[in-house]
C-alpha cells in the first residue's frame, strides 16, 4: 500500500540562487499526484529532495515516520526502499540488456537467488508490456520502451512510492497516452503513491487525483484535480489552460509592462474539466473521486462542457452507468 509524503517549509538554493522556499504539501497515500511548473522552477530538484539525493536548506520531508533530510546515511539507505524512481531519460545502463537493467536493484539491494530474481523481473516486464524484450540492449528499443523498462526497474522492489520525473518527455502523444494508462492501471493494482513531474498539460488534466503548480520560487497551489482545474488564480488558470495571458512569460515571469498591457483584457475563465482516466479493467481506484464531487462540496459550478468525453458521454450525469459499461466482463 502507498505511503503519505508530508513536506513542511522546504527551501532549496544553489549558492545565491533560490529555487523555491517555504514549500509545504501532503501527497496523499495511494493516490496519483502530478507536479507542474514552467521550466526552471525546480520540479526535478523537488523530487531529489524527497528521496534524499539532495538536501534542502531547511524544512522537513516526512516519509514512513522518518524525516528524510535528518536521517543518518544508514537510515536514509533503508528509507529509499520505500521509493521507486523513474528518471527522465530512463537511466538505463547501455551495456546491459533490458533484463539485467531491471534486475539491477534486486542484485544490489537484496539477497534473492537468481531464480527468484528472474521470476520478479519477468513479472514486472509483463506488467509494463515488455515481455519478450529481455535480451535487447537499450540502444535497440524505442524511447517509449526505455521509459517502460525504467518503470519496471522502479517496481522490482515493490515500492510504496513511485516518483516519475517527466516520464512523457520525448514521447509522441500516442505513447504518452499508453504510458498514462499504464500509470493508472499500476496504481489500481499496487495501491502505491505516485508523484509525477510533467510538462504535459494533457496528462495533467486527465491522469492525477491531485495537481500542483510551482512558480515564483514557491508552490502556488496543490490539491484535488477539480480544485486546480477550476481555479481562477492567474498563474494556475494560465498554465493549465495553456494561455499567453497571465503572469507566466517566456522568461518565467512577465515584467510589469507586459502585465500592465494585459490589465484591461477580460478575465479568461477555466476551460472544461475532462473526465479522469479509468483503470483498463473498469475498477474505481481508491483515490478517484466521482466527477464533480469536489465542485459540489465547495459550491463551485463546473466550467461549461466539463466531464464530457470524446464520444459525447457525460460522466457527471451518467457516472454509474458509464463505469458499469466500462468494466470488462468476468
Amino acid at each position: 500500500m502507498g505511503v503519505e509524503i508530508r513536506v513542511e517549509g522546504l527551501r532549496k538554493s544553489f549558492g545565491r540562487q533560490v529555487i523555491w522556499e517555504d514549500v509545504s504539501l501532503t501527497v496523499p497515500a495511494g493516490e496519483i499526484s502530478a507536479l507542474l511548473g514552467p521550466s526552471g522552477t525546480g520540479k526535478s530538484v523537488f523530487l531529489k529532495n524527497l528521496v534524499g539525493l539532495l538536501r534542502p536548506d531547511r524544512g522537513h520531508v516526512y516519509v514512513g515516520g522518518g524525516d528524510v533530510p535528518r536521517l543518518a546515511e544508514g537510515r536514509l539507505y533503508e528509507m529509499r526502499r520505500h521509493f521507486g524512481v523513474l528518471f527522465q531519460d530512463g537511466a538505463l545502463f547501455g551495456s546491459m540488456n533490458i533484463f539485467d537493467n531491471i534486475a539491477f536493484p534486486l542484485r544490489e539491494h537484496t539477497k534473492k537467488g537468481e531464480s527468484e530474481i528472474r521470476r520478479i523481473v519477468l513479472e514486472k516486464m509483463e506488467m509494463v508490456g515488455l515481455t519478450g524484450s529481455e535480451q535487447k540492449l537499450p540502444g535497440e528499443i524505442s524511447g517509449g520502451m526505455k521509459k517502460r523498462a525504467g518503470l519496471a526497474r522502479a517496481l522490482v522492489l515493490d515500492p510504496d512510492i513511485i516518483l516519475a520525473d517527466e516520464p512523457d518527455s520525448g514521447l509522441d502523444p500516442v505513447r504518452t497516452a499508453y504510458l498514462n494508462q499504464l500509470f493508472v492501471d499500476l496504481n489500481a493494482e499496487m495501491g502505491a503513491t505516485f508523484l509525477i513531474v510533467t510538462h504535459d498539460i494533457g496528462t495533467a488534466r486527465v491522469l492525477p487525483d491531485n495537481l500542483g503548480l510551482l512558480f515564483r520560487r514557491g508552490l502556488v497551489m496543490f490539491g484535488p484535480r477539480e480544485m486546480v482545474l477550476s481555479s481562477t488564480h492567474p498563474a494556475v488558470n494560465q498554465f493549465f489552460n495553456a494561455r499567453r495571458e497571465g503572469p507566466i512569460g517566456m522568461a518565467e515571469e512577465k515584467d510589469q509592462a507586459e502585465v500592465a498591457s494585459e490589465a484591461h483584457a477580460p478575465l479568461a475563465m477555466p476551460g472544461p474539466i475532462p473526465p479522469q482516466l479509468m483503470p483498463s479493467d473498469g475498477s474505481v481506484r481508491p483515490g478517484m473521486r466521482r466527477p464533480g464531487q469536489w465542485l459540489r462540496e465547495h459550491g463551485v459550478t463546473p466550467p461549461p462542457g466539463s466531464f464530457v468525453d470524446g464520444q459525447g458521454n457525460d460522466w457527471l450525469a451518467d457516472w454509474d452507468e458509464l463505469t458499469a459499461a466500462h468494466r470488462r466482463p468476468e
